[in-house]
């Protein structure tokens, strides 16, 4: 009787233990399932109303066809949810559908349509094309994208790490190689991190997700040295803008490749960036980003009253307060404006050819034809109408140049009849040596040109013929009475200025102007002049004016205060350490 109840009582622990163990996996498994379950924190769902508002807007600018502006707002959605870690959530899809479209719609770009799409497709396979956006030609390109399954960048966008640590996974049972060690983070020494000791790309350049709206933004990059890149350059947008400003990197003192983005660019609510690297014959070897792909800055607001600062760098021994990206700030913002000013460069030469007339002042004096003729009294006459003023020049600095000017100038014969031997001149010529000195108007391609003028030569005034028919005229006795001969017909004259004659100033030139030159480009240039000059010993003063064309060749910006060195490579070591 106890073995039998001693043997009821183990059986029935033994089940109670049993039925605790099942209770203890059922609990673990409901435990498991809950949390591969995806639930959203407060941050998750504050960030997917952001994106959702976001591609709302940026769907209202797709209607309105304000394309620049629905790309900005999307790429900034897309940087919202990386920073989520919202990688694999439909709105980040759906955010990569709507950059497909834009890009087709707004740009033409069908590679980049094609790549977006694809990335939809990476992040949801069942993901559909937006109807508000459905055209044919649009699903057709759609439909292609998902039977390719995404391009790689698509893979690779979605495997880049975000800024949350992944779950942390179970033991294995069994030895795994432990994974490679990322880089480590830069170490910041007094303002600017160190070099890693091995770059994790050809073009490393280490990413900047959020600034603060109008201060400057510094961008960092370190290119490995089997790349062979002569010049890395930085290209940036400003929220809205349709095109990229450039800027040239330069070596900061700790080796990185340094520029950046301007305080009056970092407006709105985000920019877009990104990275080259070329050779020595100016090829693509890396990049960091695209142009169709850039990396965007969420820009933040700056607080109310906060005065702006600037960037902490290192001083690289220069002293302590010394900024020492002063050089780097300054040959960044020459690049950038060299990117739309045409100016003619130090050592340029250039040609002209002009075309004008003038009007000027001569004392009273003989005619140069009819010498025979009562003598002129001064005044005021043309120097022709189509004179031509070739030119060829020199600029000697930015701003200093010399140039040899001749003076052809025309003047059209009116009248007929004259039967005295010889013509009256019909042009006059001069040279001209010219000392110019160039102001610039502003920041863009107009100057205004100042000039000092000495040579030799002449100008001559036209003086029309009072008689260009060569009519006779009755003659006067000084009573004022009609002369007659001794058959009684009245006496007549032809006065003798029958045909245009001219009054020469000259041998010795001399003279100011003053005008305008704008720069089409850096071969061809547009110039106009008002000159005044004078001449002696025939004494006359001439206030003219010419247009003119010019063509120039060679130039090169001279080296600025605050240039930096040529980019140097880094250490060998460096290579041999990967």
């Amino acid at each position: 009787m106890g073995n039998t109840t001693t043997r009821r009582l183990a059986v029935a622990s033994r089940a109670d233990r049993w039925a605790s163990l099942a209770l203890q996996v059922g609990l673990i498994g409901a435990v498991l399932a809950a949390s591969a379950t995806p639930v959203l924190g407060q941050d998750d769902e504050l960030a997917v109303k952001k994106i959702i508002d976001l591609n709302k807007k940026a769907l209202a600018a797709i209607d309105a066809k304000q394309f620049n502006a629905a790309r900005d707002g999307l790429l900034q959605a897309v940087t919202v949810a990386k920073q989520a870690d919202l990688l694999t959530h439909k709105m980040l899809a759906r955010t990569y559908v709507h950059l497909g479209a834009v890009y087709f719609m707004g740009f033409d770009d069908r590679k980049s349509t094609l790549r977006y799409f694809g990335l939809a497709k990476s992040v949801r396979a069942d993901i559909k094309l937006t109807p508000s956006l459905a055209t044919p030609t649009l699903t057709a390109i759609f439909d292609k994208a998902s039977a390719e399954g995404g391009s790689t960048e698509a893979s690779e966008d979605t495997s880049k790490p975000s800024r949350r640590p992944p779950p942390r996974a179970p033991t294995p049972a069994q030895p795994v190689a432990p994974a490679p060690t990322p880089p480590a983070a830069p170490v910041v020494a007094r303002g600017e991190p160190e070099l890693p000791m091995v770059l994790p790309a050809d073009l490393y350049c280490p990413a900047v997700e959020e600034a603060t709206e109008g201060q400057e933004i510094i961008i960092r990059c370190a290119a490995k040295p089997t790349l062979k890149a002569e010049r890395v350059l930085l290209y940036f947008r400003a929220s809205g803008a349709p095109t990229y400003a450039v800027a040239a990197m330069q070596n900061s003192p700790k080796g990185w490749l340094v520029a950046s983005i301007p305080a009056e660019a970092a407006t709105g609510e985000s920019l877009q960036y990104y990275c080259e690297a070329r050779d020595s014959a100016d090829n693509v070897v890396a990049t960091n980003g695209q142009e169709d792909i850039p990396n965007p800055i969420i820009l933040k607001p700056a607080a109310p009253g906060a005065t702006p600062l600037p960037p902490t760098v290192a001083t690289g021994g220069g002293g302590e307060g010394e900024d020492a990206l002063a050089g780097i700030k300054h040959e960044q913002q020459n690049e950038i404006l060299e990117q739309g000013i045409h100016r003619r460069r130090k050592g340029a030469f250039w040609v002209g050819v002009g075309w004008g007339t003038g009007w000027g002042y001569h004392r009273a004096s003989l005619l140069e034809y009819r010498r025979d003729a009562p003598a002129v009294s001064a005044g005021v006459h043309s120097v022709g109408w189509a004179n031509f003023y070739p030119e060829v020049g020199y600029l000697i600095t930015e701003h200093i140049g010399v140039a040899v000017q001749g003076r052809l100038e025309y003047i059209p014969i009116q009248g007929s009849g004259d039967t005295h031997k010889g013509g009256p001149a019909n042009g006059a010529f001069g040279v001209l040596g010219r000392g110019l000195y160039y102001l610039d108007l502003g920041a863009g391609n107009a100057q205004l040109q100042f000039s000092a003028n000495l040579g030799g030569g002449d100008y001559r005034f036209a003086y029309p013929p009072t008689n260009p028919k060569g009519t006779a005229y009755p003659v006067k006795d000084s009573n004022g009475n009609y002369i007659k001969d001794a058959n009684g017909n009245y006496v007549t004259t032809v006065p003798p200025t029958q045909l245009t004659d001219t009054v020469r100033s000259g041998t010795f030139l001399y003279g100011v102007g003053a005008g305008f030159v704008y720069h089409f480009t850096h071969w061809v240039a547009a110039n106009f002049e008002l000159r005044f000059l004078g001449a002696g010993p025939h004494l006359g003063f001439l206030f003219e004016g010419y247009a003119s064309a010019q063509f120039s060749l060679g130039g090169k910006r001279p080296a600025q205060p605050g240039d930096a060195p040529p980019m140097e490579r880094l250490p060998e070591e460096d290579e041999e350490d990967e």
